[in-house]
């Protein structure tokens, strides 16, 4: 009864493997083509325009930032400038469509906003670059158009969300609303925890099955979703390790209920291979240093998905099992500067969360709300939970939608429903 799934071992290893090919989109995009890079803030001609577009222009804020401007033929008097989500630092730094970027812009268009987004100098955990980068934007992009904007709107999407926000909290006076989509908007230091958590407990429950550790994997390393599959599905005590990982508050892996162990594996998939993904790059921009701690940490109950007389001593195992990491002052300083949110909001800010979120967990909007409640600003707040699994697994109509309700709440002051 307790691991009686009802699912065969083949169906799990199909489902979890197919799922895994879209949970990890960020950054796995296949880049379109690069766009030349022109020296420092110089502009050059784009592609023709088409559509709803009068003009593009493209060009290159500074060492290797590309950007894109489309100004609309029916312009509006406001504009979007869009940050986009994490990108592995192996791959090419380019104007790639990701976050369904560019079906997005087209549908602003139509609507007459001008639009402007950039690459960002390099890819990886690069907040403190890609808000410089976006940022500078605003002018550029303000220099193209006939007249001075009315209204400015910033939107992000995961690793862009904390770029968003960052921007939101830090230029208040230059922007009139944020909308966050699929933020990282807890901060650095949250996402960093829970991923160091995951590959932690994976370390000490499935010794072995991993390259590498909390702190650094071989370079190139692509973590293989079969591995996983193959190392869990087929054994029930490897099963309900997996459960305790899920049950644990410190781990809590999030479980589609209408697709449930296929989804456990993809969570667990998920954060390993986004841990894989970025850890190289956190650890060198710590100049080496941990930026994870559990020195202290015990692993404890959140949501149980076992009975505890199974779950209480594979938590014991853990809490005596698990290598233990102490984080250096030097890369909590960098965390918590790149970024930790301080919910000083002065603008409105709405957020869109798929409520099962494997990659960025829904905990963020927990963490912002709780530092945007200490700054006294929940009236610049709203959030909005999509009852949905996957990271950034929000449609069109909704991003519409969203987007439409922070535009008349900028406008009539009045705050939308969550």
């Amino acid at each position: 009864m307790l691991l009686h799934f009802q699912r065969s071992v083949l169906a799990v290893v199909a489902s979890a493997a197919v799922v895994m090919l879209a949970a990890c989109s960020d950054g796995i995009v296949a880049p379109s083509t690069a766009v030349t890079a022109s020296p420092a803030l110089e502009k050059t001609a784009g592609p023709p325009a088409y559509g709803p577009w009068a003009r593009i222009v493209e060009g290159s804020t500074g060492p290797g930032a590309l950007y894109a401007m489309y100004v609309p033929t029916a312009w509006n008097g406001q504009t979007v400038t869009v940050a986009h989500g994490f990108r592995d630092v192996s791959t090419p730094v380019d104007l790639r469509d990701q976050d369904g970027l560019y079906a997005t812009r087209e549908a602003l268009g139509a609507l007459g906003y001008a639009v402007a987004y950039s690459s960002y100098s390099e890819n990886g955990f690069v907040v403190k670059d890609g808000a410089q980068r976006t940022h500078q934007l605003r002018g550029l992009l303000a220099s193209n158009l006939p007249a001075t904007p009315t209204k400015n709107y910033l939107i992000g999407y995961s690793l862009g969300g904390g770029v968003a926000l960052t921007l939101a909290e830090q230029y208040a006076s230059q922007y009139d609303g944020a909308l966050l989509v699929c933020g990282m908007v807890g901060g650095s230091r949250v996402q960093t925890q829970y991923l160091g958590h995951v590959r932690a407990l994976a370390d000490a429950y499935f010794p072995g099955m991993l390259p590498g550790n909390v702190l650094g994997v071989p370079a190139n390393t692509v973590i293989n979703p079969m591995t996983i599959i193959g190392t869990i599905a087929p054994s029930p005590a490897n099963q309900a390790k997996l459960l305790a990982m899920a049950s644990t508050a410190q781990t809590p892996l999030p479980v589609d209920p209408a697709n449930f162990f296929p989804s456990l594996l993809e969570s667990l998939i998920t954060g390993v291979s986004f841990h894989a993904r970025g850890i190289n790059n956190i650890v060198e921009l710590t100049h080496g240093f941990s930026p994870f701690d559990n020195a202290t940490t015990v692993y404890s109950v959140g949501t149980p998905l076992l009975p505890a007389a199974a779950l209480t001593p594979l938590l014991q195992l853990a809490n005596a099992t698990v290598t233990r990491y102490t984080i250096d002052p030097a890369a909590e300083q960098y965390l918590s500067h790149n970024f930790t949110p301080s919910g000083d909001l002065r603008i409105p800010v709405l957020t869109v969360h798929n409520a099962y979120d494997p990659a960025v967990p829904v905990q963020h909007e927990s963490e912002l709300l709780n530092a945007v409640t200490a700054a006294g600003a929940t009236d610049f707040l709203s959030q909005r939970l999509i009852n949905r699994y996957g990271h950034c697994k929000v449609n069109a109509a909704e991003i519409s939608d969203a987007f439409g309700d922070l535009t008349a709440w900028v406008t009539s002051g009045v705050k939308p429903a969550p």
